[in-house]
């Protein structure tokens, strides 16, 4: 299968530092089936999105495996190596490698810099480890080539205006653009474009799904959006469960507003069309589908520091869910067939070492 028979297939990545793992492993799920014309993120999910565009096709799931492979080094420490089976300890390991993640950084991803804490803005971590990482991964000619229209989300740090640059408007995608997408002030620096301050996406689309939908609505009929904060979840126990639900309540529910806000407003759009062309209310409609997959984290997850895990086993089990999670969606595509509106993908959260291997 390489695509709708209706229209184009897009697929939207949330932002989330160490949770992108998950969307690696629901992309490379995806490729085995379906073959995307629109990619668009924000932070870690614009990094998956140019990983996946700078790639040869039959070199795009070792590309992001090299890459979201890189904490395994984290690991080097036996104490990481997360073996034990009780999840109180393993819960404990975690909140260590995101602690020391934060402390000295995560070998491939960044590192704290006294440089840039003394610019303006300040910065705690230095992105050169990604960058370096990142140059030998991603070919720029290929993402801007035009096998994908590649979509990257930042926000203006003095504006707070959503800034997109879109290869199919135009603009061509460079490293900076990346960076600037990671620029989640304080702990990532925000960088210049075009006179413009620009940091993290998700500091106003976590998930871009608007730069998506309201540009490509004659044109994507299949829309898979990655995300990896949970709008639904259990009620919080304990102080770490109160935060990280928080997390996962402020993010996902930004992404679910902007999901059902185009589909009420597509929905309007259509019914205004027909009626102004004199056609019946009951006319039928072109097919368009929304799956929405969450990555719902294993309760010996870090909390609200899960993104700063960088650890092998966390890595390897979150690239695990997505793939899972995709499986669960594609199931749920082939059921539904053409259309369907907007479908929330749920799978049984994983337990003990279902998710250790990619």
């Amino acid at each position: 299968m390489t695509g709708s028979s209706n229209g184009k297939i897009a697929v939207v990545f949330s932002g989330g530092v160490g949770l992108g793992a998950y969307q690696a492993g629901a992309y490379v799920r995806l490729q085995d089936q379906l073959q995307p014309q629109w990619l668009a993120g924000s932070s870690a999910g614009a990094v998956n999105v140019a990983i996946i565009a700078g790639s040869a096709p039959e070199q795009r799931a070792e590309a992001l495996t090299k890459f979201w492979r890189a904490g395994e080094l984290v690991s080097a420490n036996p104490a990481f190596d997360h073996r034990t089976r009780s999840v109180s300890w393993t819960n404990l390991l975690n909140w260590m490698s995101a602690l020391q993640s934060r402390l000295i950084g995560s070998p491939g991803f960044f590192h704290p810099s006294l440089v840039s804490l003394s610019r303006s803005p300040p910065a705690l971590y230095d992105l050169s480890p990604m960058r370096e990482r990142l140059t030998r991964l991603i070919d720029f000619g290929r993402v801007n080539a035009g096998e994908f229209r590649v979509i990257v989300a930042t926000t203006d740090i003095e504006t707070g205006d959503l800034v997109v640059f879109d290869s199919g408007r135009g603009d061509r995608i460079e490293m900076d653009h990346l960076l600037a997408s990671c620029g989640l002030l304080p702990e990532f620096a925000p960088v210049e474009i075009g006179g413009r301050l620009l940091g993290d996406g998700g500091l106003c689309a976590n998930a871009p799904v608007d730069a998506v939908l309201e540009s490509g609505t004659e044109d994507v009929s299949l829309c898979f959006v990655i995300d990896v904060f949970a709008r639904d979840g259990s009620r919080p126990t304990d102080l770490q469960t109160s935060l990280a639900r928080r997390q996962e309540l402020f993010f996902g529910n930004q992404t679910y507003r902007q999901l059902t806000g185009h589909l009420r407003a597509r929905r309007l759009g259509e019914h205004g069309k027909s009626v102004a062309q004199g056609a019946p209310e009951d006319t039928p409609r072109r097919p368009f589908a929304i799956l929405y997959l969450s990555y719902r984290p294993a309760p010996e997850e870090a909390g609200p520091e899960k993104g700063f895990d960088f650890s092998a086993r966390s890595l390897r089990r979150r690239w695990r869910a997505g793939a899972l999670d995709m499986g669960e969606a594609l199931n749920v595509h082939r059921a539904l067939g053409e259309g369907g509106g907007l479908r929330v993908v749920r799978r049984a959260a994983m337990t003990g070492d279902e998710g250790e291997r990619p």
